[in-house]
């Protein structure tokens, strides 16, 4: 009898077979290729495929491709609110973490910004310390008048300065920052510079808050940080823009900006955080009292 080239193994337990209970059978086939088929078949393992930029969620929303997004915005009118709407197009664990790597600037934040700035951030942090100054520096006054013993009377000029001030600063300054770079042939980014602005002004919502102490060398240490930090930002991610500049260019350029930005320290200390021995901002002098003549 002829016999094939493969042939068929059958494997029995003999402690099962003793105890009557076969139950554990493996197949083993043996052939001219060492290919072994065993009983314990495993399921197909195929190549993992990338996860699509857009698609339904696992919560069954549709989650478009935010670049294709962009993409699509860019291809709007510039008159149309759509062409802007790629501006705003971050969320809060974003903007958290650019305000956190501004505050402390330890990273470059043109990488932290990943090549997306954005407008959402800088125009709500110039907002809020508008308001913050406002507020704080109503309180310094309100302190300031009970010192002095005079009244204190509501002044709505100081939130029309600092309203002025901060956003003349965050998007005024940087525009010309931007114009005079791209004069010199630095080939600046103006979105990215507006957000550099914008970010910095972060770290002078604390320092209004701590500003209320009635210290004044403690205010001069607040100011020194908040300008020192701020300004250290803005520096060290603007030098490598503005290093293309040939020629004393680039040094001219970095002067102006450190200047600015000491005005601005200026501006807020003496404004918003003095307690001077006269009576702040708006309130009259208390007039002296005239004895009744005698009869």
């Amino acid at each position: 009898m002829a016999h094939s080239s493969a042939y068929s193994a059958i494997e029995i337990d003999d402690d099962d077979l003793n105890n009557n209970n076969a139950t554990e059978l493996q197949f083993q086939n043996f052939s001219n290729d060492t290919t072994t088929v065993t009983g314990n078949l495993s399921s197909s393992t195929s190549t993992p495929q990338p996860r699509p930029t857009a698609g339904f969620t696992t919560a069954g929303t549709f989650e478009p491709d935010r670049a294709q997004q962009q993409q699509n915005a860019a291809k709007r009118p510039i008159w149309s609110l759509d062409y802007y709407s790629r501006f705003f197009d971050v969320d809060t664990d974003q903007v958290m973490e650019r305000c956190f790597a501004s505050v402390i600037p330890k990273d470059n934040f043109l990488e932290v910004m990943d090549g997306s700035p954005d407008l959402y951030g800088p125009f709500w942090i110039s907002t809020t310390v508008v308001f913050v100054l406002f507020v704080t520096g109503s309180i310094v006054d309100s302190i300031n008048a009970y010192m002095n013993g005079v009244p204190y009377t509501y002044d709505v000029r100081g939130l029309t300065f600092a309203f002025a001030t901060i956003y003349i600063y965050s998007f005024l300054v940087p525009l010309m920052v931007w114009g005079s770079t791209k004069y010199f042939g630095c080939q600046p980014d103006l979105l990215e510079m507006l957000a550099l602005y914008g970010y910095a002004m972060t770290i002078w919502i604390p320092v209004s808050v701590l500003s209320v102490l009635p210290y004044d060398l403690a205010r001069w240490i607040l100011v020194g940080i908040g300008a020192g930090l701020s300004g250290i930002f803005l520096i060290r991610n603007m030098w490598p823009v503005l290093s293309r500049a040939q020629g004393q260019a680039s040094k001219t350029i970095l002067i102006l900006v450190i200047l600015f930005h000491a005005v601005l320290g200026f501006l807020l200390k003496y404004r918003f955080f003095a307690y001077n021995g006269g009576a702040p901002p708006g309130v009259p002098p208390p007039t002296p009292e005239v004895p009744a003549p005698s009869p």
